[in-house]
């Protein structure tokens, strides 16, 4: 089962956020959009992920759990396409936008994290 990346984002915001509102405002969609994809999600899942009355939203346990183990996962990927995007000074890319061979002193030092020298 597949999630897409705009499912994971309105779950993992309606799971810190607790309110239709607010999460709607903050991701730029209709309080309605925000409830399809919850209760899409709930479907392909089987279970509910938040209880809801007219006042107030909250976790179920299940909800819990997932977006724990979510959330970290969300935050790896978007780590990982904002350095894929604008990775370090050291680790420039040359002129057909690939990053400079691994083998080089220069790459490997980027990698580790070091600023390389010049020369």
């Amino acid at each position: 089962m597949l999630w897409e990346r705009t499912e994971v984002q309105t779950f993992l915001a309606l799971a810190e956020e607790l309110h239709f509102g607010r999460v709607a405002e903050r991701l730029g969609l209709t309080t309605g959009r925000i409830s399809q994809t919850i209760k899409k999600l709930e479907r392909r899942i089987g279970a509910p992920l938040f209880e809801r009355t007219s006042r107030q939203v909250s976790l179920t346990p299940l909800g819990r759990d997932l977006a724990a183990d979510l959330a970290p996962l969300a935050q790896g990927m978007d780590e990982a396409v904002r350095r894929a995007v604008d990775p370090p000074a050291c680790c420039g890319r040359d002129s057909s936008g690939r990053r400079p061979d691994s083998s080089s002193s220069r790459a490997s030092k980027c990698s580790a994290g070091a600023t390389p020298t010049a020369g």
